[in-house]
Protein backbone atom coordinates (compact mmCIF):
# COMPACT_ATOMS: atom_id res chain seq x y z
CA UNK A 1 0.00 0.00 0.00
CA UNK A 2 1.13 3.58 -0.92
CA UNK A 3 1.42 4.90 3.01
CA UNK A 4 1.99 8.68 1.95
CA UNK A 5 -1.69 9.26 1.23
CA UNK A 6 -2.31 7.85 4.74
CA UNK A 7 -3.25 10.04 7.82
CA UNK A 8 -3.74 8.64 11.48
CA UNK A 9 -5.70 9.90 14.23
CA UNK A 10 -7.42 8.87 17.59
CA UNK A 11 -11.10 7.93 17.13
CA UNK A 12 -12.92 6.64 20.25
CA UNK A 13 -16.09 4.03 21.15
CA UNK A 14 -18.19 3.13 23.77
CA UNK A 15 -16.66 0.04 26.04
CA UNK A 16 -18.80 -2.13 28.81
CA UNK A 17 -16.23 -1.52 31.85
CA UNK A 18 -17.62 -3.88 33.97
CA UNK A 19 -20.57 -3.52 36.44
CA UNK A 20 -21.19 -1.33 39.17
CA UNK A 21 -22.40 -2.13 42.95
CA UNK A 22 -25.55 -1.72 42.14
CA UNK A 23 -25.30 -4.03 39.17
CA UNK A 24 -25.14 -1.93 36.25
CA UNK A 25 -23.08 -1.80 33.43
CA UNK A 26 -20.39 1.05 33.75
CA UNK A 27 -20.12 1.79 30.11
CA UNK A 28 -16.83 4.08 29.41
CA UNK A 29 -14.97 5.60 26.52
CA UNK A 30 -12.30 3.52 24.37
CA UNK A 31 -9.65 5.21 22.48
CA UNK A 32 -8.00 3.98 18.92
CA UNK A 33 -6.11 4.56 16.13
CA UNK A 34 -7.42 4.64 12.51
CA UNK A 35 -5.38 5.70 9.55
CA UNK A 36 -7.50 7.09 6.46
CA UNK A 37 -6.58 7.83 2.79
CA UNK A 38 -7.66 10.95 0.66
CA UNK A 39 -10.48 8.12 -0.91
CA UNK A 40 -11.99 7.30 2.65
CA UNK A 41 -10.23 3.69 3.12
CA UNK A 42 -9.31 3.02 6.83
CA UNK A 43 -7.51 0.84 9.10
CA UNK A 44 -8.00 0.54 12.68
CA UNK A 45 -4.75 -0.51 14.74
CA UNK A 46 -5.74 -3.61 17.42
CA UNK A 47 -4.29 -1.85 20.54
CA UNK A 48 -6.73 0.09 22.79
CA UNK A 49 -6.82 2.47 25.69
CA UNK A 50 -9.15 2.49 28.22
CA UNK A 51 -10.49 5.72 29.54
CA UNK A 52 -11.17 3.63 32.94
CA UNK A 53 -10.30 0.38 34.37
CA UNK A 54 -12.26 -1.89 36.76
CA UNK A 55 -10.88 -1.35 40.56
CA UNK A 56 -12.56 -3.25 43.66
CA UNK A 57 -12.58 -1.71 47.17
CA UNK A 58 -10.59 -4.43 49.70
CA UNK A 59 -13.25 -3.30 52.41
CA UNK A 60 -16.34 -3.43 50.88
CA UNK A 61 -16.04 -5.48 47.51
CA UNK A 62 -17.45 -2.64 45.85
CA UNK A 63 -16.49 -1.28 42.05
CA UNK A 64 -15.31 1.81 40.72
CA UNK A 65 -13.79 2.71 37.70
CA UNK A 66 -11.43 5.71 38.13
CA UNK A 67 -11.82 8.30 34.80
CA UNK A 68 -8.54 8.18 33.02
CA UNK A 69 -9.38 9.24 29.83
CA UNK A 70 -6.91 12.11 29.81
CA UNK A 71 -4.50 9.28 29.74
CA UNK A 72 -5.76 6.65 27.71
CA UNK A 73 -6.19 9.49 24.70
CA UNK A 74 -2.74 11.13 25.75
CA UNK A 75 -1.29 7.64 24.76
CA UNK A 76 -3.42 6.99 21.66
CA UNK A 77 -2.46 10.29 20.46
CA UNK A 78 1.28 9.22 21.28
CA UNK A 79 0.75 6.58 18.78
CA UNK A 80 -0.92 8.22 15.72
CA UNK A 81 1.67 10.71 16.10
CA UNK A 82 4.53 8.20 15.59
CA UNK A 83 2.55 6.36 12.94
CA UNK A 84 2.22 10.25 11.03
CA UNK A 85 6.05 10.32 11.59
CA UNK A 86 6.61 7.21 9.93
CA UNK A 87 4.30 7.93 7.39
CA UNK A 88 6.00 11.25 6.60
CA UNK A 89 9.63 9.80 6.93
CA UNK A 90 8.48 7.27 3.82
CA UNK A 91 8.57 4.20 6.15
CA UNK A 92 5.40 1.71 6.21
CA UNK A 93 3.70 0.57 9.15
CA UNK A 94 3.66 -3.42 10.32
CA UNK A 95 0.18 -4.07 8.71
CA UNK A 96 0.08 -7.30 11.11
CA UNK A 97 -1.81 -4.90 13.16
CA UNK A 98 -3.84 -3.34 11.46
CA UNK A 99 -7.49 -4.13 10.38
CA UNK A 100 -9.76 -2.69 7.53
CA UNK A 101 -12.80 -0.88 8.63
CA UNK A 102 -15.86 0.46 6.87
CA UNK A 103 -14.45 3.49 4.59
CA UNK A 104 -15.88 6.94 5.19
CA UNK A 105 -19.48 7.66 4.61
CA UNK A 106 -20.08 8.81 1.26
CA UNK A 107 -16.31 8.81 0.39
CA UNK A 108 -15.09 7.32 -2.72
CA UNK A 109 -14.05 4.24 -1.36
CA UNK A 110 -17.59 3.90 0.44
CA UNK A 111 -19.18 3.80 -2.97
CA UNK A 112 -16.98 1.95 -4.78
CA UNK A 113 -17.00 -1.13 -2.48
CA UNK A 114 -20.75 -1.47 -2.66
CA UNK A 115 -21.32 -0.65 1.23
CA UNK A 116 -24.51 0.51 1.12
CA UNK A 117 -26.11 -2.04 -0.93
CA UNK A 118 -24.19 -4.51 1.32
CA UNK A 119 -26.21 -3.36 3.92
CA UNK A 120 -29.47 -3.31 2.41
CA UNK A 121 -28.95 -6.85 0.98
CA UNK A 122 -28.04 -7.86 4.39
CA UNK A 123 -31.10 -6.34 5.79
CA UNK A 124 -33.59 -7.81 3.67
CA UNK A 125 -32.07 -11.18 3.73
CA UNK A 126 -32.29 -11.13 7.85
CA UNK A 127 -36.38 -10.12 7.25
Amino acid sequence: MTNAIYTAYVASDLFNAGYSCDGYPFIAEQYYVVIENAAGRRFRHEKTFNGTELLVCEETGDSCFPDIREEAKAKAERLAARVNAAFASGKDVDWTYWGEVDPVYGSDEFISQGIEAQRVFNEKAAA
